[in-house]
């Protein structure tokens, strides 16, 4: 796992390629709902594996299926990125007036 130097280094916007690849169950349709092309989305994948210790993800025939460590990642990080998502929509709306 990463403590917390460690957390400091990480790019937060693997945790972005991350959540693609967890809703879209596959690289190249994460890649596609990201705008990146598939070898950026495994390459950040591959950076994210050395961050957290674990292959995140195990290739299937249609995809990838996540390991019990990506699932219990996504069970905190999902919420976590949902509630930043919406504090971002909100400041946008926001009007001091």
């Amino acid at each position: 796992g990463c403590d917390e130097a460690g957390l400091r280094r990480l790019d937060l916007n693997l945790l972005l390629v991350f959540a693609a690849v967890m809703r879209e169950r596959g690289v190249s349709r994460a890649a596609a709902r990201l705008g990146l092309g598939a070898s950026a989305v495994s390459m950040a994948l591959a950076r994210l594996r050395g961050a957290v210790g674990d292959d995140l993800f195990v290739r299937t025939g249609p995809g990838v299926q996540p390991t019990p460590r990506a699932e219990a990642l996504w069970a905190a990080l999902g919420p976590a990125l949902a509630s930043v998502r919406r504090a971002v929509r909100g400041a946008r709306g926001f009007d001091p007036a």
